[in-house]
């Protein structure tokens, strides 16, 4: 079982772990793991154009752990296939539910999906496969869409979100936050979802700009979706440069701060686990 880092470590895209997930009748997806420990897990998932994801009896589609998928690339559509939910994901946004959730899953484009996965408590902790099989399977007809709601909609749009299973995270429904205690150093973060067992947000960079310092009371790791980064570690004079899919595991306590050093903005995704508070330490 792997062990928490004792100290930073920069993930490159080009040396990220590839497996993959699934089989002949659920669907294959490749996956890129940046974190994979008892306390932190993060990784991409790829789907082909115009594929699917479903379930089989040896991999069941529900587990027990608080998700969240955030697109990159593609456009991505979830259902839970026991209540009819379906949801439409564009790239910047994100599909989030809580264990023992079914979900399927397509790509309705033309081009690759990628899309980080966020998955708390990890399955190292026994949340992954082993739980899912011992789940009683799924079996069709799945509803892939509500039909008690047709000829009744929208008048009956506050019915849908009674029982509701899962959430789209756009950007009018994320919790923005001003971060930083020192004057000029304030970071825009935008929190995606929190709960006891994770907290997944991103952070938006101008060019130049920097950050104060930061600590958590929980294992974090960074994905940079785009742009230039840098991240100082104070108590060791260290600095690591990310560039765009490149990744950092920060151990709980680590105190951190940001440095935009280019004139391009920056964005990167993050999750910590399981608290996100203190937050800001100067």
């Amino acid at each position: 079982m792997a062990e928490p880092d004792a100290e930073p470590v920069v993930v490159r895209y080009a040396d990220v772990e590839r497996r993959t997930w699934g089989d002949e009748e659920a669907g294959r997806l490749p996956d890129w793991f940046y974190a994979d420990s008892v306390r932190l897990n993060l990784n991409i998932v790829g789907m082909a154009p115009n594929g699917a994801v479903l379930h089989s009896d040896r991999n069941r589609s529900v587990f027990g752990a608080d998700e969240l998928f955030y697109v990159l690339e593609g456009k991505m559509v979830q259902a839970n296939p026991a209540t009819g939910e379906v949801l439409v994901i564009n790239p910047g946004e994100a599909a989030f539910f809580r264990k023992d959730t079914w979900h399927h899953q397509w790509n309705y484009s033309n081009h690759q999906l990628r899309m980080l996965e966020f998955f708390q408590p990890s399955p190292k902790t026994g949340t992954g496969g082993a739980y899912a099989r011992a789940r009683d399977n799924l079996a069709p007809p799945y509803k892939h869409g509500r039909d008690e709601l047709l000829g009744r909609w929208p008048m009956a749009a506050e019915e849908a979100a009674k029982g509701q299973t899962m959430w789209a995270v756009r950007s009018g429904d994320i919790l923005w936050r001003l971060e930083g205690a020192t004057r000029g150093r304030e970071i825009l973060v935008g929190i995606m979802a929190s709960t006891e067992h994770m907290t997944v947000g991103k952070i938006e960079f101008l060019g130049g700009q920097r950050s104060s310092e930061f600590s958590h009371q929980g294992d974090k790791v960074i994905f940079l979706e785009e742009g230039n980064l840098h991240i100082e570690f104070p108590e060791t004079r260290r600095w690591v440069e990310l560039n765009a899919w490149d990744g950092c595991r920060i151990p709980e306590g680590t105190r951190h701060s940001f440095y935009n050093m280019s004139h391009e903005p920056a964005r990167c995704v993050f999750s910590v686990a399981p608290d996100y508070l203190p937050g800001c330490v100067e």
